[in-house]
């Protein structure tokens, strides 16, 4: 078996920036780049983790990790929309195995999922459905926020799973981050307005706010957000955009020594460098997985601020490389 990894940032203004500039064309070359990557690599299943922005999960049940047994892609802002081709009994077995290694996971047989999932599918992965799915969702964006230890234990028992599948060419993907400050866009319960805390709190259990409200209130408030992005009398951490931040995890990915993020205080993190950052934990997770599974880690392919998208905008792959011998022979890694 072989597996390749990669994480790239994501965000809905791809498809409407105010301008266009060389950050935001690096951006999308990379991104281009790593589709081409992928489509060579041609894997036979894809393990996709990724975050949400309260379009399938709402705050009345917020699960720390879920699995999706089916997964269905809404028309959210930078979405989608379509049925993700998620081979069922492989996913169930994914729970049963995770849950065996010590990973609570939830389980869903009716995932929705927003841009948080279906932006990386398409723009890198050819489509929702071109390859089997297993959705694996993370909760990014509300406290209590899942420690980065978790996110490591994760990606571990998700290597080990993957070991034990009989196929040859399998695909890592994380996406979310890096640093970014989206809390006006998608408010904690804490924050938001009466207007919109019903659907963020119950999402379909209650009938005072649609879902479609919800999502054309995003879609113009994005709009109008890219506006102010394109200020360049805005500096960058004012816009929740920190470089140095972002080199320093990227470094980390690559280089250093991973457990390190065992130690990092999500609240602190957030405070520093916006809420958006903490959708790292998909990064990791991916990282752990494929260092796990291989012994690879994964290196830089862009890093840049890209102030038309409101994202500190990254993109990191690790080639294809061999199960490791510890895995291949079922031995305990």
């Amino acid at each position: 078996m072989h597996l390749m990894m990669a994480c790239t940032s994501h965000s809905p203004l791809l498809y409407f920036p105010a301008r266009d500039s060389d950050a935001l064309r690096g951006a999308r070359a990379a991104l281009a780049q790593t589709s081409h990557q992928i489509a060579e690599f041609d894997p036979q299943l894809v393990v996709l983790f990724g975050c949400d922005h309260y379009g399938g999960h709402q705050m009345f049940s917020m699960p720390a990790f879920c699995v999706g047994l089916e997964a269905t892609a809404l028309a959210d802002v930078g979405g989608t929309p379509g049925k993700l081709n998620v081979p069922r009994k492989l996913a169930l077995d994914a729970v049963d195995s995770l849950r065996k290694a010590g990973v609570d996971v939830a389980v869903s047989y009716d995932m929705a999922v927003d841009h948080g999932f279906s932006q990386v599918l398409e723009e890198i992965v050819g489509g929702l459905s071109r390859y089997p799915v297993l959705p694996i969702f993370i909760s990014c964006l509300h406290p209590p926020f899942v420690p980065f230890a978790r996110a490591r234990a994760l990606g571990k028992a998700v290597a080990r799973y993957i070991a034990g599948l009989d196929l040859d060419r399998v695909l890592i993907l994380g996406t979310g981050g890096l640093s970014h400050d989206p809390a006006f866009l998608f408010p904690t319960l804490d924050a938001v307005s009466e207007e919109w805390r019903p659907y963020i709190l119950d999402g379909h259990r209650q009938s005072e706010v649609s879902q479609q409200a919800w999502i054309n209130y995003e879609i113009a408030a994005h709009k109008e957000g890219a506006k102010v992005l394109v200020d360049d009398r805005i500096p960058l951490p004012a816009l929740g955009i920190h470089e140095a931040w972002d080199r320093t995890f990227l470094d980390l990915l690559a280089n250093g020594d991973i457990a390190d993020v065992d130690d990092w205080s999500p609240e602190e993190l957030v405070a520093a460098r916006g809420i958006g950052t903490m959708e790292v934990l998909t990064w990791i997770a991916a990282t752990q997985a494929m260092e796990t599974a291989t012994g690879d880690r994964p290196q830089v392919v862009f890093q840049r601020a890209v102030r038309e998208v409101g994202v500190g905008f990254g993109v990191v792959v690790a080639p294809a490389a061999a199960l490791c011998d510890r895995l291949s022979s079922k031995t305990d890694a």
